[in-house]
């Protein structure tokens, strides 16, 4: 019976994800229905072997590996950020994986701790137990979300990175901040990587131009769109064909401005956006939000660099879905506390 529903779920949900994918494949949501059409799938063959396989061996060695696995991501975080602070400047951002590394160790250690506390507490402090038991349903559950959350993001983020990219008229190039006024390597790869597309577009017709795009930072002595547009030039790209956009502060802006220096060049080009591997999905999505119907591609950066990277890249998404992530831990918040309060009644108080 159970494969009465699992199956037609899975192809339904799979189904879906497909076409949202041909329409527009700039949505995190596209990986949100894949990934539950996978689960079905999963379940349909769990099911459909059941009696086959040795299911508790299958789940046992995942299970057993996990607290493993965990103990070797967190000390690979915590090497990376340390190299990360000795490397780049000492800010928050650049340390995010160190932090990331941390919270692996601490948040199952602080969970086993106030089970223990749990299983030792005396008869008479039910409220003590009760409250314990609320704690370690939160952060479980929160932890499991932010987990599933990243698993989503990473997974769709690589599955969008190989995707056909598309023709297009205009190359905008991301800005990424200057260092003593010049072209850093992070920023360098980008812009090789828009020479190299603009290169390849040339060679099917003239009509392309690139677009680097950003503006001038409090410590930068000129705009990242005016020294981007150096480097292009410098590197044999016709100076008619570098439209440098100097004013943009933020990413959406980079967008906004870039598209009208297109438009002006000729209306309705079609963008192709440049950026880092690890900001290839956010760039997409702001291009969607803002209404900008453009492919983003990414130039490769610097192993070290992408931890911190793609974790503040995880950050600034899902603060893209604030509602969605204030919602998901209300939910996690009561499910606790109706934890905590069933224990409270069960013991009769």
């Amino acid at each position: 019976m159970a494969l009465l529903f699992t199956v037609p779920a899975a192809l339904v949900l799979l189904a879906v994800a497909v076409r949202m994918w041909r329409v527009d494949n700039r949505g995190l949501s596209i990986g949100a229905i894949a990934a539950a059409g996978g689960y079905f799938a999963i379940d349909s063959v769990v099911v459909a072997l059941d009696g086959a396989l040795p299911l508790a061996l299958v789940f046992t060695i995942p299970l057993t590996l996990l607290p493993l696995g965990i103990l070797v991501l967190a000390g690979y975080l915590i090497a990376n950020g340390v190299r990360m602070l000795r490397t780049e400047s000492r800010t928050l951002a650049n340390g995010l994986s160190l932090i990331a590394g941390i919270a692996l160790l601490a948040v199952p250690v602080v969970a086993v701790l106030a089970l223990s506390a749990v299983l030792s507490a005396h008869d008479d402090q039910v409220v003590l137990r009760a409250a314990l038991v609320a704690f370690i349903v939160v952060v479980g559950l929160v932890s499991t979300y932010a987990a599933s959350f990243f698993v989503l993001f990473l997974g769709y983020g690589v599955v969008y990175r190989r995707a056909r990219v598309g023709d297009y008229d205009a190359i905008v190039v991301l800005g990424a901040g200057l260092v003593d006024g010049r072209v850093p390597p992070l920023l360098g790869s980008r812009l090789d990587r828009g020479i190299a597309l603009y290169s390849a577009r040339v060679s099917r017709g003239p009509d392309c131009v690139l677009i680097p795009s950003g503006g001038r930072g409090s410590d930068e002595p000129r705009s990242e769109g005016e020294a981007m547009a150096e480097y292009l030039r410098d590197a044999g790209v016709p100076a008619d064909r570098v439209l440098a956009e100097t004013e943009a502060e933020n990413t959406e802006q980079n967008l906004l401005f870039s598209r009208a220096i297109a438009d002006a060049h000729r209306p309705g080009s079609r963008v192709l956006i440049v950026t880092s591997d690890y900001h290839v999905l956010r760039a997409a999505m702001l291009a969607r939000r803002v209404g900008l119907a453009a492919a983003a591609t990414g130039a490769r950066t610097a192993r070290y660099f992408v931890p911190s990277a793609t974790l503040r890249e995880f950050a600034a998404v899902a603060v893209m879905f604030g509602r969605i992530q204030i919602v998901a831990v209300a939910l996690c918040a009561l499910a606790g506390l109706g934890a905590g309060a069933l224990v409270w009644l069960a013991a009769g108080v």
